[in-house]
């Protein structure tokens, strides 16, 4: 059974269009090493637009377990390259705002 690492996080008012280069440098990484986070099954990011915080965005991995989600962390954190693009993240999200947690699934329904 897949888990998921959600992360939520504020983007700094002034840092927004920072942000939008800064996620499009992640992109670009991860498509030209597919190796470092060949046990990511999906992954998305979400703006909210409306409600308790908005313009808070989310983070979502999947993983088909702890032990991958870990073993993939380390591998990723361990690469200059990426080492960069976090320190550059975190310059840019409000990190007062910043939650990293483990989700698992009680339930799934998909409709067409």
């Amino acid at each position: 059974m897949s888990i998921f690492r959600v992360e939520t996080y504020v983007v700094k008012s002034e840092k927004k269009d920072e942000f939008t280069a800064a996620m499009n440098q992640y992109l670009g990484f991860r498509e030209t090493h597919p190796d470092l986070f060949r046990s990511l099954k999906s992954w998305r990011i979400l703006r909210q637009e409306y409600g308790a915080v908005t313009g808070m965005y989310m983070e979502i991995a999947e993983f088909d377990s702890p032990a991958e989600l870990e073993t993939t962390v380390n591998r990723v954190h361990q690469d200059e390259e990426m080492k960069k693009i976090s320190r550059r993240f975190y310059e840019i999200i409000d990190s007062a705002t910043l939650s990293d947690s483990i989700w698992s699934p009680v339930a799934a329904e998909s409709w067409r």
